[in-house]
């Protein structure tokens, strides 16, 4: 799975559209289409705004291994990250169950 196809991925995971991940990553709406349509090639300052925007690692969106899984570490960052610390009961029993090993 290539990058794009991750943002994209994740953007429908996180119920966003392009102007809401151009707002987010500070990225115009245009440039956004373009990089994800391919017809321009994204440098890496461009790969990590997506990447914080998405609350995800840049390692997640390059890799382009078939596994498409977030890391556990990943999902703990991405959930804090998502909620501001402010998480409810059942995040925060989720977060234990993946420190302690016991994760979907």
């Amino acid at each position: 799975m290539t990058w794009q196809e991750k943002v994209k991925q994740l953007m429908q995971e996180q119920n966003i559209n392009q102007k809401q991940l151009s707002q987010r990553s500070g990225i115009t709406e245009a440039s956004v289409s373009r990089y994800l349509k391919s017809e321009r090639t994204a440098r890496i300052d461009i790969i990590v705004n997506f990447a914080k925007a998405l609350n995800v690692t840049t390692e997640y969106l390059l890799n382009e291994d078939d596994e498409t899984e977030l890391e556990p570490y990943t999902e703990i960052a991405t959930a804090i990250a998502r909620n501001g610390g402010e998480l409810t009961a059942e995040e925060k029993n989720k977060l234990i169950a993946l420190i302690l090993g016991s994760g979907e």
